[in-house]
Order: structure tokens, then sequence, then C-alpha cells
């Protein structure tokens, strides 16, 4: 399975070469393993979502799929000398996680394509969205219950389920707070950080916790590789948001995010510290209904003048040490840690 993300100007192409050739087969092996048995529109949907069908249904040669927390999973299990059997079943039903908030994302922003392909609810309808959403969850979840069956004991995964469980409603609550800044023009640095914790931070929390839990009990273990997945999380939402502006001038043109009129970390920056002349213009721009070419390049200037770029790579920076330092006493392998910081200089890249 190649690394190809649906996420269009966001994805970091560079993350492919870092973790080993042998994750992706194995991972689509177990993503098309868990939607055995089910036929049907909803089925088709599902693979749809996953890039394994085209609209008509026709099958296509491998899935598409965001494939960092997957990955981050797997080596959580690795850098820990876990075996893949069951880190297979947890990577499998985090990327199905994200795929089911990706779906509802798409409805609630009213984004027509994500990538090069048109999303579910453009394609079915925002009603029938929601519903391959909500099956993709309980795919998820029925899929981590497969664990028992790799020989992990009743209790462990039921600490499992609690722990997908628990990062899916915080992601659910990073979102909701995603769309209350939407509308306003008041959210400050530290209410975007938590809404990035408990959005991108929890899931990545989530794979990498779940990952250890396949290799291990030690509690203290198994919150240091939550928190360094909260980081890394963090790090690379802050990552999409800086390249959405740093690219919304170029060839492809502005970024869904950005004429949706997001509150990207540089936006909030500005809004929140910036010169109360530039916080003023920018201010009238998103009060507008739609964003012009003319806005766009604007809206990019002013957060160039206010130091508000600058700003967000200091934070995403600091966030990417906090990432490495969550580590620092935890058994992982030399391997592991070679890999996590090769992830991390990406993400410091792409930004």
């Amino acid at each position: 399975m190649a690394f190809t993300s649906q996420a269009g100007p966001a994805r970091m192409p560079g993350l492919a070469g870092i973790f080993p050739g042998s994750y992706g087969p194995a991972l689509e092996r177990e993503l098309r393993s868990s939607l055995e048995g089910q036929d049907g529109l909803l089925h088709n949907m599902l693979l749809y979502q996953l890039g394994g069908v085209d609209e008509d249904g026709t099958p296509l040669a491998s899935l598409s799929v965001e494939c960092l927390h997957p990955y981050l999973c797997l080596l959580a299990c690795e850098s820990l000398g876990g075996e893949l059997s069951q880190a297979l079943i947890a990577a499998a039903a985090v990327e199905l996680v994200h795929q089911y908030a990706i779906i509802h994302e798409d409805v609630q922003e009213g984004s027509p394509n994500r990538g090069h392909r048109p999303t579910v609810w453009w394609v079915w309808g925002p009603g029938q969205a929601i519903n391959a959403g909500d099956g993709m969850h309980a795919v998820a979840r029925l899929t981590l219950m497969r664990l028992h069956q790799q020989g992990m004991p009743v209790d462990r995964v039921l600490k499992a389920m609690e722990l997908l469980d628990r990062s899916s409603l915080s992601l659910c609550e990073g979102q909701h707070m995603d769309l209350v800044f939407q509308e306003r023009l008041d959210p400050s640095v530290d209410s975007y950080v938590r809404m990035a914790e408990r959005k991108a931070g929890a899931l990545v929390a989530c794979a990498m916790g779940l990952g250890a839990l396949t290799a291990t009990e030690d509690e203290s273990v198994l919150t240091a590789f939550r928190e360094c997945g909260r980081q890394i999380g963090v790090a690379w939402q802050m990552g999409r948001d800086i390249r959405d502006l740093a690219t919304s001038t170029g060839q492809d043109g502005p970024s869904d995010n950005l004429l949706n009129k997001k509150k990207l970390l540089p936006i909030v920056r500005t809004l929140e510290a910036g010169e109360t002349s530039l916080k003023r213009e920018l201010g009238t721009m998103y009060f507008k209904r739609i964003l012009d070419p003319e806005d766009v390049h604007r809206i990019v200037a002013i957060l160039e003048e206010s130091s508000a770029m600058k700003f967000s790579r200091g934070l995403l920076e600091s966030h990417c040490e906090k990432a490495l330092d969550a580590l620092a006493g935890a058994p992982v392998s030399s391997t592991g840690r070679d890999t996590l910081e090769r992830v991390l200089r990406e993400i410091r890249a792409a930004a």
C-alpha cells in the first residue's frame, strides 16, 4: 500500500520512505480483512473511502489511505520488541477511526473533494455519508475486538477498547472546538493548542498507545508513548496549517481550509497578538462571505508581516521536542527512536 494521502495539499510524501516497506502490504491485508463478509452499497462506500473501489464499485489496484497513524502504531510495537500480529489489528482499527472522522469532517465542512477524488458525501449525499462514517467507526471497534483471537487477554482488549473510544470522543471534542473557532475572531493560541491536542493529538496518541500496549503492560511506558503521540499529532496539525497557508498563493491555489476560513494557527496568532491594523484588516476579510483571490494573497502577506508564520514554526518545533522528550526514559530501540526522529524532521521540513 503506497503512502498516498487523500488530504490534498496537506500530504507529506517525504514520509513514504521512512517506515519499513513491509508495513504497507501487511496493513492493506488487515484493512481488507476488516471489511470481509460485507456487501452492498454501504460496503462499497467504505471501500471507496479507503481507495479500494471507484464511484461505480469497480475494484482498484490498492488502497490509498493516510498511513501516519497506523504506521506509528506498528513502529511503537516494534520499537518495544513486540510482535506485529496484534499491532496490525490495532493499526487497522486506528486507521478506520481516522477515516470515519474524515468522512464526517468532509460533510461538516462541505468539501466536495479530498485530494483528487470526490468525497463520499459529494457522491452519495450527506445523509449516506454520515451513515458510512458511523459504519466505519463500528467496523473499527469490531476490528479491535479481534485482538482476543490473536491471544491478547480480555482485560487488555478492554483496555485497548477504552483507549480507542476515549480517543474517538476526544477527536469529536476537538472537531467541535474547530467548528466553533470558524464562527469567532478571538480564539487564542492556547485554545488552538487544546483543540489540536484533542483533534489530531488524541488519535496519534491512541495509535502509539495501542502499539505499545501490544508489546507491554508497563503503565509508565504506555503513558510515555501516548504523550509522544499526542505531541506528534499537535505538530502534524500545526504543520498542515502552515503548509495550507504557505502554498495558497502557488500553482494549486488556496487550500479548502483557507477558503472555508478556518482558524489556522498563523491566523489565530495574528488575531491574538498582531498589530491592531493587521488584526482589523484580517478580520474584515474573514467576515466576507467568499474570499477573493487578492484576499488570499493579502492574508498570506499579513501573516508574514505579523511574524505569525515564524511564530508558528517555532511552536511546531517545541512540540517536536516534547515528543522526543516524552520517550526519554522509555526502553525504545535505537531503530525506533531513529525512525521517530526522521518523522519529526519531515514534519518540520514540510512546514
